[in-house]
């Protein structure tokens, strides 16, 4: 099968973005549809920059760690993952699935590295996509599952870069259109050792300046294979650290996108002259995790399962985004593989008396833990009501705030008793269906929490073999309502809806769950 344009979405969900605890105001939230703004916005211009604001700091600009939020603006991919196009080839012109086992993939001709030294715009070539994805399996925490299915991966030639699977893997696409699988030149990370703080690839822009806590400026990359693409200038983002003074710099017009995340905070600037309001189903979804290897008592399932009928998810929905989201199951509502909305709040029945019945018998009455989270956004309020729900049955629970980067090295590292949080926006349901593995997504020692499960692994790991998209989703709804009923280690919450704020005068493009779309960049500015 030779695909020369695009393989459709439907037959290749998968794909992820790990945590990285990175939100910028312009990113986030659901597709209300997929499809770029078109007609009365008229002919795209060149020129003007665009200035948003990050909430968070930039911790890194690797790609293969915690830049992966960023990467898209710098770096080139063996292929495109779109909401509006399906998968489309990047460095790859076009690939052939030989069986189910072999894929080869044929090199753009004319991509080249940024002309920054010490690359000095020389041509991508297959061994840069070996060499990348090499790294990317040496990082800690990399997502193992490069390990269960790959066999080898080679570049022939310049123009071709090859892979074999151990078994068929249906998330291929999805996994090579990661921008955790950002392909990077191998004379950068001699020079400079990594990338945290140097970002050199294919891709439409060009670093201009970088710092942690204050922000990143890009410009156009004159060289960027794509003709006259991107038409804007540059990107400034600035970090912010505060909400409310995100907000005052929108009603400003200091900067020009505000992602409100709640109905009140949409409602504060509607009306600003010039500015336009839509709303949008997150695919960003809330978490508990309990970490059985820290908490012994969350190894006994009746214990999780008190800690889970405690939970009040819909008094989270109602206090901290006034009403503003939906109850998720293991997989979120946008997905295919989705369960019925009225199952999953079926699932989710609050009752404190059995939580009490349940904790005597498990002879866990005294429970106490940690519950860290970062201090961020609405953190600290979700971790207070998860510590006011199940103290209605006798649960104590120590809050512990931390510093962003301090509490995702935790996070990665298992370092923590329990802790929620809000995942970042992923491609497909893989990641989250995966998280429910022994070892977790990356199928790494630190992802185990105590809880071996290997019916819930075996469907795991029999979805990614599946190529058939109809045959996935089957299985998809079978292992989640497995996991629902297993309550936990992971529990998940709800998905919150977010509103994207905008001055009128950016034009071509449809908010989705990555700002102005992943790997999309053919928006403008018309101030005319």
């Amino acid at each position: 099968m030779l695909n020369r344009a695009k393989l459709s979405r439907r037959e290749f969900l998968g794909g992820s973005l790990a945590a990285a605890g990175l939100a910028l105001a312009g990113c986030g939230g659901r597709e209300t549809g997929g499809t770029p703004r078109t007609g009365p916005e008229g002919e795209p211009k060149s020129g003007g920059t665009i200035r948003l604001a990050s909430l968070a700091s930039i911790l890194s600009l690797d790609p293969h760690t915690e830049g992966v939020a960023v990467a898209a603006n710098f770096y080139g991919y063996v292929v495109h993952v779109t909401d509006w196009e399906g998968n489309v080839g990047d460095l790859a012109e076009s690939w052939e699935v030989v069986d189910e086992l072999n894929w080869i993939f044929s090199l753009r001709p004319g991509v080249r590295f940024q002309d920054i030294p010490p690359v000095g715009g020389r041509p991508v070539v297959g061994e840069d996509i070996v060499y990348s994805i090499d790294r990317l399996r040496s990082v800690p925490a990399a997502f193992a599952t490069w390990d269960e299915w790959t066999d080898k991966y080679e570049a022939p030639d310049d123009k071709t870069f090859t892979i074999r699977t151990t078994k068929p893997y249906g998330y291929m696409l999805m996994t090579l259109g990661s921008p955790l699988t950002a392909v990077v030149p191998r004379e950068a990370i001699e020079q400079f050792g990594d990338l945290k703080s140097h970002a050199i690839g294919s891709g439409p822009y060009m670093l201009k300046t970088y710092g942690r806590d204050e922000g990143f400026d890009v410009v156009r990359n004159p060289t960027y294979y794509r003709p006259g693409i991107p038409y804007v200038d540059g990107i400034n983002t600035k970090v912010i650290p505060d909400d409310s003074s995100i907000q005052a710099a929108f009603r400003a017009g200091a900067i020009d996108v505000y992602n409100a995340d709640n109905k009140l905070k949409a409602d504060a600037v509607r009306g600003v002259g010039g500015v336009s309001v839509q709303s949008y189903l997150s695919r960003t979804y809330s978490v508990l995790i309990l970490n059985g290897a820290k908490v012994p008592a969350f190894q006994d399932k009746r214990v999780r399962e008190a800690v889970d009928l405690c939970l009040d998810r819909k008094a989270m929905i109602d206090k901290l985004h006034f009403g503003g989201a939906e109850l998720a199951g293991p997989v979120g509502p946008l997905w295919d593989s989705s369960l019925p909305a009225d199952e999953v709040e079926t699932a989710y029945q609050r009752d404190v008396g059995t939580a009490k019945q349940l904790l005597s018998a498990a002879v866990a009455e005294d429970l106490r833990f940690d519950l860290s989270f970062a201090a961020l956004g609405n953190g600290a309020d979700r971790a207070s009501i998860i510590k006011e729900n199940l103290a209605d049955a006798g649960i104590t629970v120590d809050l512990k705030p931390g510093e962003l980067g301090v509490w995702l090295s935790d996070l990665l590292g298992g370092n923590f008793e329990a802790t929620a949080f809000s995942h970042l926006p992923y491609l497909s349901d893989d990641i989250q269906l995966q998280s429910h593995h022994t070892y977790g997504w990356a199928r790494a020692p630190a992802g185990f929490l105590g809880v071996e499960d290997k019916e819930v692994d075996g469907l795991l790991e029999k979805i990614q073999e599946t190529i058939d998209n109809d045959e996935r989703i089957k299985l998809a709804q079978d292992v989640q309502r497995l996991i629902l009923k297993r309550h936990g280690p992971t529990l998940v919450l709800y998905e919150p809806y977010g509103y994207w704020c905008a001055y009128d005068y950016l034009k071509g493009y449809t908010p989705t769950a990555y700002g102005f779309g992943l790997y999309k960049y053919d928006y403008w500015i018309d101030k005319a």
